[in-house]
């Protein structure tokens, strides 16, 4: 009899430039042909007129479910469960607020970071334009700053899944003498 058997290969990944290979395992039949759909319930159905166990895909922009039809020679066709190509929106690292002009020794603040997409990884401050940077280990929507003697900018940065990070725009505290 046919057994459909189990797609493997299906991960997450950043949408536009991506690339997956599925791979179909453990079926007894020919595969007849690949389906896909954006539903996980395959409502709506693409076929991909491919009989090969491994299926290639590429250039996702949204997650996409696959399943592979299987047939032992005369016998009733079986489908696979579906497996999901998560697909990540691309990262964004969101506008910082909280520039500020201060006078130099006793002073602090506080930035923020919002509308970013995916995750604050990390935060980094310069005195001289990014030039040099120094890395902040808070990975916090937030940054507190004080006691600053010279100019210094912030940025945040931030990665969304399997994407590359992004950086806001840096934001300065102006120090005054």
């Amino acid at each position: 009899g046919t057994i459909a058997g189990t797609v493997g290969g299906f991960g997450t990944v950043c949408s536009g430039t991506n690339s997956s290979v599925l791979m179909l395992s453990g079926q007894n039949g020919d595969v007849v042909n690949w389906e896909a759909s954006t539903d996980a319930g395959f409502g709506s159905v693409t076929v991909i007129n491919q009989q090969t166990p491994t299926l290639s895909v590429s250039g996702l922009t949204t997650s996409t479910y696959y399943r592979a039809v299987v047939r032992s020679g005369t016998c009733t066709p079986a489908t696979t469960a579906g497996a999901a190509i998560i697909v990540n929106p691309p990262s964004n690292g969101g506008t910082v607020s909280g520039a500020a002009t201060v006078c130099a020794g006793t002073n602090s603040g506080i930035l923020t970071v919002s509308g970013q997409v995916g995750t604050v990884v990390r935060w980094e401050l310069s005195t001289d334009s990014f030039a040099n940077t120094t890395t902040v280990s808070n990975m916090s929507t937030s940054l507190n700053w004080s006691n600053l003697i010279t100019t210094t900018c912030y940025k945040a940065v931030v990665q969304n899944g399997s994407c590359a990070e992004a950086e806001s725009a840096p934001v300065c505290i102006t120090v005054d003498a």
